[in-house]
């Protein structure tokens, strides 16, 4: 007898603060908006981009964010409508690793043969076909079955210390390559060398089966899955505080999942590298810079379609800094 297939399911990383950009997103009451919710111009939020692509893989009830309490007010209004069951809450945001961890083992309560993979909620793609095309190779069910987890790489333009570094081994050919090291966030020397040597940058999208996701966290972080499983076991509702988990939360020190899990073993890691798609990770002012400076010259009277709710626009409050004016001086006029 034939095994069913593997069921696809999306986790929408939405949890981070934000504070890299604090400066530009903080509005005259001190309220820092995080940026996945907010919009480049003033139309649909990162967020709300990043859910359309999710869309372009399973339908809504496979699609599982994970947010924070303390951003209620920006993510609620959003999933208003949504099962309260797929929406997982964290206390507080204490890194990537227990951002992913909490939402896999919610997941995998319903469904452990489940295949998963994970979107941040707060880049921007000009080209979303060119993407999708590899986030469907990336969740094939070879990629799914090959007990490796399959990252999604993108071709580095510059040494950039804020990014992890995916390695091939020399002649590893094209397609999907098994990684020879992972190298999170690294210094410019090395940066720089890795490039030479083919690395590319991990783009933070992810995907394996979710057992195989699971299984690389006790070796690298011991006892976390015990203890976050206890937990999640008899929690009812993701989307409702949990004293229990916020008691983990408050214990535990931050996890960075490239850091603490992806760093420790690149031999169970394998990645394609999407050909230029207009991709950006907007973590930082000089990286907005960028893409707001890409985003009006090819579309020189706004970027994306205007959502029906206000948005916080990244570029309205770009153009009122004075250090965002400064860096945009340097990479050419975007006005």
């Amino acid at each position: 007898m034939s095994r069913q297939p593997r069921k696809l399911w999306v986790v929408i990383l939405a949890g981070g603060d934000g504070r890299r950009l604090g400066s530009l997103t903080t509005n005259a009451d001190g309220v820092c908006t995080p940026k996945q919710y907010c919009s480049l111009d003033g139309g649909q939020s990162l967020l709300q981009l990043s859910l359309q692509r999710a869309l372009g893989l399973v339908p809504r009830q496979r699609i599982v964010p994970v947010v924070t309490e303390t951003h209620r007010r920006w993510w609620e209004p959003q999933f208003m409508s949504w099962r309260r069951s797929t929406v997982v809450v964290q206390p507080s945001n204490r890194g990537t690793g227990l951002g992913i961890l909490l939402p896999l083992l919610v997941i995998a309560k319903s469904d452990p043969e489940a295949g998963v993979i994970c979107i941040p909620s707060d880049h921007y793609v000009e080209d979303e076909d060119l993407l999708a095309e590899f986030l469907r190779q990336a969740t094939s069910p070879e990629a799914l079955d090959s007990n490796k987890l399959t990252l999604l790489g993108m071709s580095p333009n510059a040494p950039d210390s804020g990014f992890g570094y995916l390695s091939p081994y020399p002649d590893s050919g094209l397609g999907m390559r098994p990684a020879q090291c992972f190298v999170e966030k690294p210094d410019r020397a090395t940066a720089t060398e890795l490039i030479r040597a083919g690395s590319v940058w991990s783009s933070g999208i992810f995907a394996g089966r979710i057992s195989e996701i699971i299984a690389l966290y006790p070796p690298a972080v011991p006892g976390l899955v015990l203890h976050l499983k206890s937990v999640v076991e008899y929690w009812p509702n993701p989307r409702e505080p949990s004293p229990e988990l916020a008691s983990l939360y408050s214990r535990h020190a931050d996890v960075d999942f490239s850091r603490d899990v992806l760093q420790t073993y690149p031999s169970r890691l394998q990645f394609l590298t999407v050909p230029p798609c207009g991709w950006s990770e907007v973590g930082t002012p000089a990286r907005l810079a960028t893409t707001l400076w890409s985003l009006r010259s090819q579309k020189p009277h706004g970027g994306v379609s205007p959502s029906p709710a206000r948005t916080f626009s990244l570029s309205t409050a770009f153009d009122r800094d004075p250090h965002g004016a400064q860096l945009a001086a340097s990479k050419g006029s975007i006005g």
